[in-house]
């Protein structure tokens, strides 16, 4: 793929259609590429919601005027006008709603946009730069939305991103969790077989991800070992289990390669193992003052660059630019801290109002953070300041 980015001239949009099962990779290959040019990348999180305003940009009031946002897409273009090169990834692109799907075919075949929100003002790509667009999905999860054909051959290559070798996925599990070898060779061991239960014989609905085996090695190298036993129920046989008779089956094969045994030797000395595991313990799934902390930090390092003035309005209501950033730059932390606002129930009014969930994939949603800016900004400044304070 580097081959083909340095081989087509400049002045031009570049697409490429990663596509395989969830987990393998897609998005840090895309991320990783853009970090080999050197160049910034933006990501656009694919949603039967997300419309056209999300990716070009939006007005905004404010003091009294209005402003225009950019939104992924331009501030791409323009950062590709500067620095000769961008890169925007698309994940789940064939979530995207078929209209918002055709808005991007000019950009991809002719090198401009039409900027809707802006009377159709032209947006282009100069003559000296390039713009790469990166789309991931699962050609086996359709959806809702369907990629459309004419927007699909836009795309110039359509590689299949598959799971990796075995050697090669334990590396993976080392490099990026930073786990013993021992520890990341019984894990992946342990996850070929269930994916090869749930590939070939079809017993077993979801399939054990690369993805999966860096989380859990990751989270069993840094927990206590006391928690071991949840961690195994929890993040594999209740997440890859449909059903009691899956979930049981996934036990089964742990069971038959002792992989339980195994790890407690592997992540504790052996005078530990022989006195026994402590038994009534209630392992937290993330102390909320971590998260707290966790963003409070980032909070700190915007007004550092952008200063006090950027995150809000004079009226004290919240600015979008502060959500935004965060989204550009921090976006897991934002989605924690989000997150905790399920204590004030605004998520149960949110689905009362909009008839959908404000998880995806037991994940934050774009569009629930921006409801709750338009719809709760004085009670979202008021949660961020007295009741999980990051705001000063």
């Amino acid at each position: 793929m580097k081959a083909l980015i340095n081989s087509l001239g400049n002045g031009r949009c570049i697409g490429i259609l990663l596509h395989g099962p969830p987990g393998t990779g897609k998005t840090l290959l895309a991320t990783s590429l853009a970090k080999e040019f050197n160049s910034s990348y933006f990501i656009i999180d694919g949603s039967p919601d997300l419309d056209r305003r999300d990716i070009e940009g939006n007005w905004e009031l404010f003091n009294g005027d209005t402003k225009f946002n950019h939104g992924p897409l331009t501030r791409a273009i323009e950062d590709a006008n500067n620095n000769d090169i961008s890169f925007i990834v698309i994940n789940e692109i064939n979530a995207i709603r078929e209209s918002e799907q055709i808005s991007l075919n000019s950009l991809l075949s002719e090198s401009h946009i039409n900027l809707i929100s802006k009377g159709f003002e032209r947006y282009s790509l100069k003559e000296t730069s390039k713009l790469v667009i990166i789309g991931t999905m699962n050609k086996g999860v359709i959806g809702i939305n369907k990629l459309q054909e004419a927007f699909e051959d836009r795309f110039l290559v359509c590689p299949e991103i598959t799971y990796p070798p075995k050697q090669k996925e334990i590396e993976i599990a080392i490099k990026l969790s930073g786990c013993k070898k021992i520890v990341a060779e019984t894990v992946v061991d342990a996850a070929r077989q269930i994916r090869k239960q749930a590939i070939k014989d079809f017993s077993i609905t979801k399939i054990f991800s690369t993805r999966l085996i860096v989380n859990f090695c990751l989270i069993v190298s840094n927990m206590s070992p006391d928690y071991l036993r949840y961690n195994i129920e929890n993040i594999i046989i209740n997440k890859l289990g449909e059903n009691q008779e899956e979930k049981k089956s996934i036990a089964m094969i742990l069971d038959g390669k002792l992989f339980e045994d195994n790890l407690r030797k592997y992540l504790v000395p052996n005078s530990y193992v022989k006195s026994g595991i402590k038994t009534g313990l209630i392992p937290p799934r993330a102390t909320e003052a971590k998260i707290i902390s966790n963003f409070r930090s980032k909070v700190e390092k915007y007004v550092f660059e952008l200063g006090n003035g950027k995150y809000k309005n004079k009226n004290g209501s919240l600015m979008w630019k502060f959500f935004d950033w965060f989204w550009q730059q921090h976006r897991t932390s934002l989605k924690d801290y989000i997150q905790l606002t399920e204590k004030l129930g605004y998520h149960k009014v949110y689905k009362e109002f909009m008839g959908q969930n404000h998880l995806y994939n037991g994940e934050i949603t774009f569009t629930y953070i921006k409801w709750l800016y338009r719809n709760k900004n004085k009670d979202l400044m008021d949660f961020m300041r007295r009741i999980c304070p990051v705001l000063d």
